[in-house]
């Protein structure tokens, strides 16, 4: 599982390095996401789920002028995350099953999102979400550090 993790950091790493340093914020994150999931994928069909020693794993990485914290994290059963203030924006790449998030419009309202295996969702800071994680899911998560600069009239 180790060289698992390895790999997956690895090609996120050069995925980060080959997108323009202009690209930024949401933007960034679905040109990433594009780009993982393809390069992700093969890795992740050849495995048999469910996987029986995976270690959750948190880093933070600066890259050119990036700084990103990446997280990889295998649920062995189902979580459910209410009410969740998502502070950075934040790429979620699902592996292996589906997920749902409700997403917050006000602080009654939301709307609820399926997200299916293989695929993933980019949400911007200060989101309010739930979400439900089925068992067997791998999930790697990657937040963009980087803070904008608001242009201002």
């Amino acid at each position: 599982m180790e060289t698992l993790k390895k790999n997956i950091l690895n090609i996120i790493i050069t995925e980060i390095n080959s997108i323009n340093d202009k690209v930024k914020g949401l933007n960034f994150l679905e040109l990433l996401k594009i780009n993982l999931i393809t390069k992700i994928l093969p890795l992740i069909n050849d495995l048999k789920f469910p996987l029986d020693k995976f270690d959750n794993l948190e880093t933070h990485i600066n890259e050119k002028q990036r700084s990103i914290k990446i997280s990889m994290q295998y649920f062995h059963s189902s979580f459910i995350n209410r009410k969740k203030i998502i502070d950075k924006d934040t790429l979620f790449l699902f592996f292996n099953e589906v997920s749902s998030f409700d997403i917050y419009k006000d602080d009654k309202n939301f709307v609820n999102i399926l997200v299916y295996k293989n695929t993933g969702i980019s949400l911007s800071n200060n989101t309010v979400i739930n979400t439900k994680f089925n068992k067997n899911l791998l999930l790697v998560e990657i937040q963009n550090q980087d803070d904008e600069q608001i242009l201002l009239k």
